[in-house]
Protein backbone atom coordinates (compact mmCIF):
# COMPACT_ATOMS: atom_id res chain seq x y z
CA UNK A 1 0.00 0.00 0.00
CA UNK A 2 1.14 3.67 -1.06
CA UNK A 3 2.36 5.85 1.86
CA UNK A 4 -0.59 8.03 0.65
CA UNK A 5 -3.25 5.42 0.82
CA UNK A 6 -2.07 4.24 4.07
CA UNK A 7 -2.14 7.71 5.88
CA UNK A 8 -5.97 7.97 4.27
CA UNK A 9 -7.20 4.65 5.50
CA UNK A 10 -4.90 5.39 8.95
CA UNK A 11 -7.15 8.51 9.17
CA UNK A 12 -10.30 6.61 8.79
CA UNK A 13 -9.34 3.89 11.51
CA UNK A 14 -8.29 5.90 14.39
CA UNK A 15 -11.85 8.41 14.07
CA UNK A 16 -13.52 5.24 13.77
CA UNK A 17 -11.89 4.10 16.90
CA UNK A 18 -12.36 7.42 18.76
CA UNK A 19 -16.11 6.96 17.67
CA UNK A 20 -16.17 3.36 19.07
CA UNK A 21 -15.18 4.43 22.30
CA UNK A 22 -16.93 7.72 22.92
CA UNK A 23 -20.06 7.50 20.29
CA UNK A 24 -20.68 10.93 18.33
CA UNK A 25 -19.70 12.76 20.83
CA UNK A 26 -15.84 13.46 21.26
CA UNK A 27 -14.82 14.38 24.33
CA UNK A 28 -11.55 17.05 25.13
CA UNK A 29 -10.37 14.86 28.06
CA UNK A 30 -11.56 11.11 30.04
CA UNK A 31 -10.08 8.97 31.94
CA UNK A 32 -10.14 5.58 33.10
CA UNK A 33 -8.76 3.71 35.80
CA UNK A 34 -10.76 -0.02 36.09
CA UNK A 35 -8.48 -2.26 34.57
CA UNK A 36 -10.86 -3.74 32.84
CA UNK A 37 -12.04 -0.55 31.41
CA UNK A 38 -8.26 -0.15 30.70
CA UNK A 39 -8.23 -3.51 28.99
CA UNK A 40 -11.29 -2.74 26.77
CA UNK A 41 -10.17 0.47 25.21
CA UNK A 42 -6.47 -0.10 25.16
CA UNK A 43 -8.16 -3.47 22.63
CA UNK A 44 -10.53 -1.41 20.64
CA UNK A 45 -7.27 0.52 19.84
CA UNK A 46 -4.77 -2.59 19.26
CA UNK A 47 -7.38 -4.52 17.23
CA UNK A 48 -7.21 -2.85 14.21
CA UNK A 49 -4.88 -3.77 12.29
CA UNK A 50 -1.29 -1.10 12.20
CA UNK A 51 -3.66 1.47 13.77
CA UNK A 52 -1.09 3.34 15.93
CA UNK A 53 2.11 3.72 17.34
CA UNK A 54 3.10 3.36 21.71
CA UNK A 55 6.19 5.24 22.74
CA UNK A 56 7.84 3.98 26.05
CA UNK A 57 8.62 6.02 28.83
CA UNK A 58 12.44 5.34 28.24
CA UNK A 59 12.30 5.84 24.20
CA UNK A 60 11.48 3.97 22.01
CA UNK A 61 8.62 2.62 20.41
CA UNK A 62 6.23 -0.48 18.97
CA UNK A 63 2.98 -0.64 17.90
CA UNK A 64 0.43 -2.26 20.25
CA UNK A 65 -1.80 -5.24 18.66
CA UNK A 66 -3.30 -6.20 21.89
CA UNK A 67 -3.96 -6.34 25.94
CA UNK A 68 -4.61 -9.08 28.15
CA UNK A 69 -4.50 -9.70 32.04
CA UNK A 70 -0.94 -10.36 33.73
CA UNK A 71 -0.27 -13.03 36.27
CA UNK A 72 1.08 -10.75 38.04
CA UNK A 73 -1.73 -8.67 40.51
CA UNK A 74 -2.70 -5.46 39.00
CA UNK A 75 -1.04 -5.90 35.91
CA UNK A 76 -1.56 -5.99 32.44
CA UNK A 77 0.56 -7.44 29.58
CA UNK A 78 0.63 -4.76 25.90
CA UNK A 79 1.00 -7.52 23.62
CA UNK A 80 3.65 -5.95 20.70
CA UNK A 81 5.09 -8.92 18.83
CA UNK A 82 7.57 -8.15 22.84
CA UNK A 83 5.31 -8.98 25.53
CA UNK A 84 5.58 -6.13 27.83
CA UNK A 85 3.83 -6.07 31.76
CA UNK A 86 2.89 -2.69 32.87
CA UNK A 87 0.79 -1.99 36.66
CA UNK A 88 -1.39 0.71 35.14
CA UNK A 89 -2.45 3.32 37.51
CA UNK A 90 -4.94 5.24 34.87
CA UNK A 91 -5.52 5.63 31.30
CA UNK A 92 -6.04 8.97 29.67
CA UNK A 93 -7.18 10.41 26.16
CA UNK A 94 -6.51 14.21 25.19
CA UNK A 95 -7.72 15.60 22.18
CA UNK A 96 -6.26 18.64 20.46
CA UNK A 97 -8.02 18.70 16.78
CA UNK A 98 -11.03 17.49 15.19
CA UNK A 99 -9.25 15.94 12.55
CA UNK A 100 -7.89 13.38 14.87
CA UNK A 101 -4.38 13.98 13.79
CA UNK A 102 -2.87 15.02 17.22
CA UNK A 103 -5.56 13.09 19.75
CA UNK A 104 -3.60 10.46 21.85
CA UNK A 105 -4.26 8.34 24.56
CA UNK A 106 -1.62 8.49 27.81
CA UNK A 107 -1.30 5.29 30.56
CA UNK A 108 0.35 6.29 33.79
CA UNK A 109 1.89 3.48 35.30
CA UNK A 110 2.44 2.46 39.12
CA UNK A 111 5.71 0.90 40.13
CA UNK A 112 6.66 -2.23 39.78
CA UNK A 113 8.76 -3.60 42.39
CA UNK A 114 11.80 -5.62 40.66
CA UNK A 115 11.46 -9.18 40.05
CA UNK A 116 14.84 -10.22 41.84
CA UNK A 117 16.01 -11.65 39.67
CA UNK A 118 19.07 -9.48 39.20
CA UNK A 119 21.41 -8.76 42.08
CA UNK A 120 21.30 -5.07 40.79
CA UNK A 121 18.54 -2.78 39.66
CA UNK A 122 19.43 0.74 39.33
CA UNK A 123 17.07 3.16 40.60
CA UNK A 124 16.71 5.16 37.07
CA UNK A 125 16.08 1.99 35.27
CA UNK A 126 12.95 1.78 33.16
CA UNK A 127 12.52 -1.76 32.34
CA UNK A 128 13.45 -5.12 33.39
CA UNK A 129 13.83 -7.79 31.26
CA UNK A 130 12.83 -11.23 32.23
CA UNK A 131 12.68 -14.99 30.65
CA UNK A 132 9.30 -16.43 32.63
CA UNK A 133 9.72 -20.29 32.90
CA UNK A 134 6.50 -20.74 34.26
CA UNK A 135 3.78 -18.15 35.11
CA UNK A 136 5.66 -16.08 38.10
CA UNK A 137 8.66 -17.86 38.09
CA UNK A 138 11.33 -15.48 36.19
CA UNK A 139 15.02 -16.08 35.73
CA UNK A 140 17.48 -14.20 33.72
CA UNK A 141 16.89 -13.20 30.44
CA UNK A 142 19.75 -14.73 28.95
CA UNK A 143 18.98 -18.52 28.95
CA UNK A 144 16.15 -17.46 26.15
CA UNK A 145 18.97 -17.92 24.23
CA UNK A 146 20.78 -20.47 25.04
CA UNK A 147 17.44 -22.59 25.02
CA UNK A 148 17.89 -24.30 28.40
CA UNK A 149 18.14 -23.69 32.20
CA UNK A 150 20.03 -26.24 34.76
CA UNK A 151 20.78 -28.09 32.20
CA UNK A 152 17.38 -28.57 30.12
CA UNK A 153 15.62 -27.46 27.27
CA UNK A 154 12.99 -24.63 28.35
CA UNK A 155 9.66 -25.62 28.56
CA UNK A 156 6.87 -24.73 26.17
CA UNK A 157 5.77 -22.03 28.71
CA UNK A 158 8.79 -20.26 28.99
CA UNK A 159 8.74 -16.92 27.02
CA UNK A 160 10.81 -13.40 27.21
CA UNK A 161 8.99 -10.95 28.87
CA UNK A 162 9.72 -7.19 29.84
CA UNK A 163 8.66 -5.52 32.64
CA UNK A 164 7.95 -1.59 32.86
CA UNK A 165 9.14 -0.73 36.40
CA UNK A 166 7.35 2.92 36.18
CA UNK A 167 7.09 5.78 34.26
CA UNK A 168 4.05 7.03 31.28
CA UNK A 169 3.64 5.75 27.72
CA UNK A 170 1.27 7.86 25.08
CA UNK A 171 -0.35 6.10 21.79
CA UNK A 172 -0.58 7.94 18.85
CA UNK A 173 -2.16 7.27 15.39
CA UNK A 174 0.54 5.39 13.01
CA UNK A 175 0.23 7.48 10.39
CA UNK A 176 0.25 10.66 12.55
CA UNK A 177 2.81 13.70 12.90
CA UNK A 178 4.11 12.88 15.77
CA UNK A 179 5.19 8.99 15.13
CA UNK A 180 6.67 10.86 11.70
CA UNK A 181 9.23 12.69 14.16
CA UNK A 182 11.76 10.28 14.58
CA UNK A 183 12.86 12.83 17.79
CA UNK A 184 10.09 11.83 19.32
CA UNK A 185 11.63 8.78 20.41
CA UNK A 186 12.99 10.36 23.06
CA UNK A 187 10.44 9.97 26.22
CA UNK A 188 9.33 13.49 25.84
CA UNK A 189 6.36 12.31 26.87
CA UNK A 190 7.45 11.17 30.37
CA UNK A 191 10.21 13.96 31.15
CA UNK A 192 7.53 16.38 30.42
CA UNK A 193 4.95 14.79 32.43
CA UNK A 194 0.85 15.19 31.62
CA UNK A 195 0.55 18.72 31.59
CA UNK A 196 3.81 19.53 30.30
CA UNK A 197 3.26 17.25 27.31
CA UNK A 198 0.11 17.76 26.66
CA UNK A 199 0.92 21.99 26.21
CA UNK A 200 3.94 20.72 24.12
CA UNK A 201 1.62 19.12 21.49
CA UNK A 202 -1.03 21.66 21.64
CA UNK A 203 2.42 24.08 20.78
CA UNK A 204 3.42 21.67 17.90
CA UNK A 205 -0.12 21.62 16.38
CA UNK A 206 -1.00 25.36 16.29
CA UNK A 207 3.16 25.74 14.77
CA UNK A 208 1.70 23.00 11.89
CA UNK A 209 -1.80 25.05 11.42
CA UNK A 210 0.44 28.23 11.18
CA UNK A 211 2.41 26.87 8.48
CA UNK A 212 -0.24 25.72 6.39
Amino acid sequence: MKQEDFAIKNGKDWEKIHHSIFGDTIPKQCEWKNIEDIINILNKIGNVDASNHMFFPDGGGMDLDSVKKSHEKNCIELLTGITYIIKPKLLRFESIDKDFEWNYFRIECDNLKPSGVYKETQLDDYTEEVLELTPLKYINRSYWDENEYEGKRLPATARPLVRILKGSLVIFKKSSIYNHNSSTYDGRHEKLGVDGFRKHIIEAYKYIQEKK
